[in-house]
């Protein structure tokens, strides 16, 4: 479908990529990754045909119909956005008009007249194409699109002006979505969804029967979608095949694979230089040097493996603060008619770090900005700890960024204590290199803003910090900075992010908003889920029928002898549940029992490894060495998939034990 074979692009006389080659066939589901300014938007540019390549060629099968989503938003009609959206292509709406005009047309004259027949004829033909294009449910679908990305059933009639690029940006999807084309190029897909828009995009996409190519940094994202992983890094694009988790594996084990015949092939010549030095001077060994001088000419080099900078950063942490970070009583918040809260409680204990998840509308940046004090609540107390301070990440951004200064400075103005070097090296890895730091902040664009507020809030954090979607406008790189940062933080936090990479890496809890109301489930998001579709899955059981309760007799038993037989009544019941508790825990604690003995194997042998792996005289013997190293990661990933496996036969054991009564 979509071929570049050679393909070179320069910039100012330097290469950008070149000597690229990758290939779209339909079906294939490829995301592109790399660093930021490696290529990426070029080369899906140069498969959508708006660039051209300096050198090599582009090849795109005729008629091929394409999606493109770029990061610049296009500029929209200022009409419905349900218009908007349903407008998928000129032709469509070109069949739309004349079914219109023809209509009209008909309606005017009579069934006798000469043109009648004529215009039926064509009225028929463009029906056909209509079907075709599925024109009778387009706009059944196109709402359906609509509330998958979060826009309410009012929101259709509004117009395109009317919403924030955000908006406008799901708008430009949801249109991409509808129009069903044979290959998707989209370009940061996620960086304008929340968390729920997200996971309706990802369910849409995995039953999308066309070509995907995504630029993205969202790692979860990738793994549901790729298939193919394509890396473009130091003016090279290297296929992977598998998803985002697969790539890395592999990259890693090429690295240490590489890494290992570097060190072996450097103590080979080390050892032949050795004899040439200590032989130059001997004439009778002077055939055998110059056969070794040779040797080393003749020896096809090993490189080591190229790795990205890894920015090593000690974050400064927050003077810590009481044991209630925050407490919120009875909180009321309202909107006009619309109330998004009423008598709310919730306590962030000091440290606590949680993610906040639920629906599009349901409060979550109204929570945290209320919090931040960002905005007034109604009723209701917001009471903080002694010396808590909050801060909210586009507080920072809108308000606290000095126009005037240079990027250095006003990133340095938050560093006390930190030397400029550390400043330019936090920076760097949220994308300010090089001649960027002298940028002055007023002609920064509203995602370079975003970035320099977060370096801001990493170099001097509050106590209470506030984040609301910090990942957008980030590369990998940086996300993994970030999450180094976070990791690292002391203080408390409260999250809100469509990265559930972040959220699984940071997260102690997940606060669930939903009617204004909320339920906090410990762990990060990845056991948050589990839990719901425990809770989803008892929900969906019909409940057992009623017992038929026996009819009251009249009694002359005595009080006491009543009373004695409670307790023996009581007893065998309490003996019946002990019993069910048992018959149902049982497999599961012999399951549990096998998955400690393989784990501990396992975990044994992953020590074996590291111990021999340590020992650089290892590296001497590639036939040792080799499987080594393509085992450890293996092995690193069944110790992981064990470990889930324990902790849900763990989380099983206690629902069990709950629901299952014995006093």
């Amino acid at each position: 479908m979509i071929f570049l074979s050679n393909v070179a692009k320069f910039y100012n006389g330097k290469p950008l990529f070149e000597d690229v080659n990758i290939s779209i066939h339909k079906g294939d589901r490829v995301g592109i990754v790399g660093p930021n300014g490696a290529g990426k938007s070029t080369i899906l540019g140069m498969m959508e045909g708006v660039l051209a390549p300096d050198k090599g060629e582009v090849s795109v099968e005729k008629g091929i119909r394409m999606g493109i989503l770029r990061q610049e938003l296009v500029q929209g009609n200022d009409g419905p956005i349900l218009e908007e959206v349903t407008h998928i292509s000129d032709d469509l709406k070109k069949i739309r008009e004349r079914l219109a005009t023809i209509e009209a047309e008909l309606e005017e004259i009579s069934d006798a007249s000469p043109q009648a027949d004529a215009l039926i004829e064509e009225h028929g033909t463009l029906l056909h194409e209509f079907e075709r294009y599925d024109g009778y449910t387009l706009e059944s679908r196109a709402l359906k699109v609509l509330q998958g990305l979060g826009f309410g059933p009012e929101d259709a009639s509004r117009k395109w002006s009317e919403f924030s690029g955000g908006w406008r940006m799901r708008v430009a999807l949801a249109k991409i979505l509808l129009a069903q084309p044979e290959v998707l190029l989209l370009d940061e897909p996620t960086n304008h969804l929340d968390l729920e828009s997200l996971l309706w995009v990802e369910s849409y996409l995995s039953d999308f029967k066309g070509a995907i190519v995504l630029v993205s940094h969202d790692r979860a994202f990738l793994n549901r979608i790729a298939r193919k992983i394509v890396e473009v890094d130091r003016g090279k694009a290297t296929l992977y095949s598998g998803n985002y988790d697969t790539y890395e594996q592999t990259r890693l084990m090429q690295e240490e694979v590489q890494l290992a015949s570097f060190k072996n092939q450097q103590k080979k010549i080390e050892r032949i230089q050795k004899f040439i030095d200590q032989n130059r001077v001997k004439a009778r060994s002077a055939s055998r040097v110059q056969s070794r001088v040779k040797m080393i000419e003749k020896m096809e080099k090993v490189e080591p493996p190229k790795r990205s900078k890894t920015v090593k950063f000690r974050f400064p942490q927050p003077p810590p603060c009481g044991r209630r970070a925050v407490e919120i009583k009875n909180l009321a918040k309202r909107y006009g008619d619309k109330v998004v809260y009423k008598d709310f409680n919730l306590v962030l204990e000091r440290g606590e770090k949680i993610g906040l998840v639920g629906p599009n509308g349901a409060g979550k940046s109204t929570l945290m900005k209320i919090v931040g004090g960002v905005i007034p609540h109604d009723a209701g107390e917001v009471n903080y700890a002694t010396k808590a301070k909050a801060g909210y990440l586009a507080q920072h951004q809108s308000e606290a960024l000095v126009s005037e200064r240079t990027v250095l400075e006003e990133a340095g103005a938050s560093a006390s204590g930190l030397t400029e070097q550390e400043v330019r090296n936090l920076l760097g890895a949220f994308l300010f290199s090089g001649d960027d730091v002298q940028k002055k902040v007023k002609v920064l664009s509203g995602g370079e803003k975003n970035r320099l507020a977060l370096t801001k809030i990493l170099l001097s954090p509050p106590n209470l910090l506030l984040m609301d979607e910090p990942t957008n406008h980030l590369d990998i790189p940086s996300c993994e900075v970030l999450e180094q940062g976070l990791e690292q933080f002391e203080g408390t936090l409260m999250l809100i992010s469509h990265d559930r990479r972040l959220m699984n890496r940071i997260c102690t809890a997940i606060l669930e908003i939903q009617d204004g109301t909320a339920e906090l489930f410990p762990g990060n998001y990845d056991y948050y889920q589990y839990k719901k579709r425990l809770l989803e899955k008892e929900a969906a059981q019909p409940a057992p029928p009623d017992e038929p309760q026996p009819k009251k007799e009249k009694t002359d038993i005595p009080p006491a002898i009543g009373n004695k037989e409670a307790k023996k009544e009581k007893k065998r019941k309490e003996a019946q549940a002990r019993s069910m508790l048992h018959t149902k825990q049982a497999p599961i604690k012999k399951e549990l029992k096998r998955i400690e003995k393989e784990l501990e194997a396992r975990e044994a042998r992953k020590k074996e490894i590291e111990g021999i792996m340590a020992d650089p005289a290892s590296y001497e013997n590639r036939s040792i060495i080799v499987p080594l190293l393509e085992e450890e990661p293996s092995l690193t990933k069944e110790i992981r998939e064990l470990e889930t496996q324990w902790e849900k036969l763990s989380g099983q054991l206690e629902e069990i034990e709950r629901n299952t009564v014995v006093a």
